[in-house]
């Protein structure tokens, strides 16, 4: 068995901003400590754009759909706030979770096949963590279904997860979201560049007749 002090040198990240050296091991918790999980609702807005699990791939939302409340399905629940995290409960590996942070006059409402997490400290830093390696395998062996593999909310909330102090956890999410920006920046010039290639390739060889 490890010992006390071994367990506790486990919680100490092997790379630490200097200003953090001397703050101790983090903390180990419940996820559902660290953020409320599918917080209750004043009800559906008359009008609304539904997030389903089409409508986020790796971190974007890629798909908005207009709905009234009276045409909105079961399945529309989760009433979004600024700073909420929704996290794919069937086939979590696939990693297409959202922070919402959209202030574009509309009302967003997830599916009830996202959980819906808000979180008590840094949104961002919870965003990183959700898809970190150790969390995301604890999830999985907490999956039941084989095809679809799925994590209910009450199952997700007893994970535990360990955190540092609020101040260190901004600090990790700045970080680590600047070079998601710089990603993204980068994949937006990588998909210019290839249709550019596609475009030139239709054009520098000639369309033969079928």
């Amino acid at each position: 068995m490890r010992s006390k002090s071994d367990k506790k040198k486990s919680l100490v990240p092997r790379l630490r901003f200097p200003e953090f050296r001397e703050a101790g091991a983090w903390e180990v918790k419940w996820l559902g400590e660290v953020c409320e999980i599918n917080p209750s609702t004043g009800g559906l807005p008359d009008n609304f754009i539904y997030i389903d699990l089409e409508s986020v791939v790796a971190g974007q939302l890629v798909k908005k759909q207009k709905i009234s409340k009276e045409g909105a399905p079961s399945r529309a629940q989760r009433v979004l706030e600024s700073g909420d995290v929704i996290y794919q409960t069937v086939r979590p590996y696939q990693k297409n979770n959202y922070l919402f942070d959209l202030s574009d006059g509309n009302r967003y409402v997830a599916s009830t096949g996202y959980a819906q997490f808000r979180a008590h400290d840094s949104e961002n830093f919870l965003f990183q963590l959700i898809h970190t390696d150790t969390l995301i395998n604890k999830v999985l062996s907490r999956c039941t279904g084989s095809n679809y593999p799925a994590i209910n909310s009450s199952d997700l909330s007893k994970i535990q997860v360990v955190v540092p102090r609020t101040d260190e956890q901004q600090k990790i999410a700045h970080c680590l979201s600047s070079l998601d920006e710089v990603i993204g920046l980068e994949s937006h010039k990588l998909d210019a560049l290839k249709n550019l290639k596609k475009g030139l390739m239709q054009q520098l060889f000639p369309q033969e007749v079928a």
